[in-house]
């Protein structure tokens, strides 16, 4: 899918709670003291449609939030923006975090030092998100495990668990919301697919 970035408006386009994403927008800008002149190629959107028609990719259900750079050739120039997407269904103060955590991204482009993550809460990137909030990693944490909780709830009730599948060898169990369409094996037991260890469908009822 071919990304169709918001038109430009030479102010940051925001789409959702205007007033507490400007609120947190302003705060964390001026914190990380990022260049005012990057405002004018800055979209926040907490529509998750809206922002995978800006950037050409799928949002993950469990994604809380995302930022994305974008470039595309404009008449004889080259354009570029800066694509947020922030959950809506999110605590006052996830939400807050959340846009530090984007806006730290957004700084790591703009200084030319883009890092991805290794793992959530446990990296660089949790440790500037740490700094820039005042919140400590723990907390941080603690909040990022509680809304991933929540986020993954919400998934189950739209696509409850039906299957279970099973390794004959380890034991160790596969939930499904559909059955496999092929033959697939253990990954524990054998990261290539090995039939010694196919996966078995279970009789245990899913939680």
């Amino acid at each position: 899918m071919a990304p169709v970035p918001p038109t430009l408006m030479g102010a940051p386009c925001i789409y959702g709670d205007r007033t507490t994403l400007q609120h947190w927008l302003k705060h964390y800008w001026q914190k990380l003291q990022l260049p005012e002149h990057e405002l004018t190629h800055l979209a926040i959107t907490q529509d998750r449609q809206e922002f995978m028609r800006w950037t050409g990719k799928r949002l993950n259900l469990m994604t809380l939030g995302c930022y994305c750079y974008v470039t595309m050739a404009q008449a004889l120039r080259k354009e570029y923006w800066h694509l947020i997407f922030i959950e809506p269904d999110l605590q006052p103060k996830s939400i807050e975090v959340t846009v530090a955590h984007e806006l730290i991204h957004l700084a790591d482009r703009v200084n030319g030092t883009p890092r991805k993550h290794r793992h959530h809460g446990y990296d660089s990137i949790a440790a500037d998100e740490a700094a820039v909030t005042g919140y400590g990693l723990e907390e941080l944490r603690a909040l990022l495990f509680e809304e991933s909780k929540r986020r993954e709830e919400m998934r189950r009730a739209r696509r409850p668990i039906r299957y279970i599948y099973e390794c004959p060898s380890c034991g160790k169990q596969y939930p499904r919301t559909r059955r496999y369409s092929r033959p697939v094996s253990c990954s524990s037991c054998d990261k290539h697919y090995n039939p010694q260890f196919r996966l078995q469908e279970s009789n245990a009822a899913p939680a």
